[in-house]
């Protein structure tokens, strides 16, 4: 299977607690509700103070992206955003980058780590991918502990890797390779060894 052959990953996708599905332009509001707080964007690249045309701007992106190069859930919880998880696949290093977002109101719970988990898992099933890969500040300690909690192993610190609201910050790598996942309990392999 050549990369450009990839199969595209599902756009809906059921978790215990959340319902995966592409971004629309309607989600502003929701994402506005939880971009703006000044604590929840703390360790992210968002604008500060994050305003309403922000959110509207995030949306267009994501609308307009190809679905197979950029797949992106908004995590739609009681009818309403909450969050949202991102996979960037570098086809040609057969390698896919995660990143996730969730509103603080409901950090804490664990949502986080079962839509990136279960994304993790749609990957490795569908795609010939060899590794999925996530970076973090290394002063979000919720963050690497999410990844940490997914089996992803630390593999770099980048020191004063980048420039946030004029502090240089520590940035860390993580890695989790295709022989180290642990499917779900009772998935059954397909041909290449990964789940079907």
């Amino acid at each position: 299977m050549t990369a450009e052959e990839w199969p595209p990953l599902p756009e809906s996708i059921q978790t215990p607690r959340l319902l995966l599905r592409p971004f629309r332009l309607d989600d502003a509001d929701d994402i506005y509700a939880y971009a703006s707080d000044p604590e929840w964007g703390r360790f992210l690249a968002h604008e500060q103070p994050y305003e309403r045309r922000h959110a509207e701007a995030f949306l267009a992106e994501r609308v307009l992206a190809k679905w197979r190069k950029n797949p992106a859930w908004a995590f739609e919880q009681e009818g309403r955003v909450v969050g949202g998880l991102s996979l960037w696949l570098a086809r040609r290093n057969r390698r896919a980058e995660i990143g996730y977002e969730l509103a603080r109101w409901l950090w804490g719970r664990g949502l986080a780590s079962e839509a990136a988990a279960t994304v993790i898992d749609e990957a490795f099933r569908r795609l010939p991918i060899r590794k999925v890969t996530a970076t973090a500040s290394a002063g979000n300690v919720r963050s690497t502990r999410l990844l940490e909690r997914l089996g992803m192993q630390r593999e770099a610190l980048l020191r004063q890797h980048w420039v946030h609201r004029g502090e240089s910050l520590d940035e860390v790598r993580y890695g989790l390779l295709r022989e180290e996942w642990q499917p779900p309990s009772g998935a059954a392999p397909d041909e290449r060894g990964a789940p079907a």
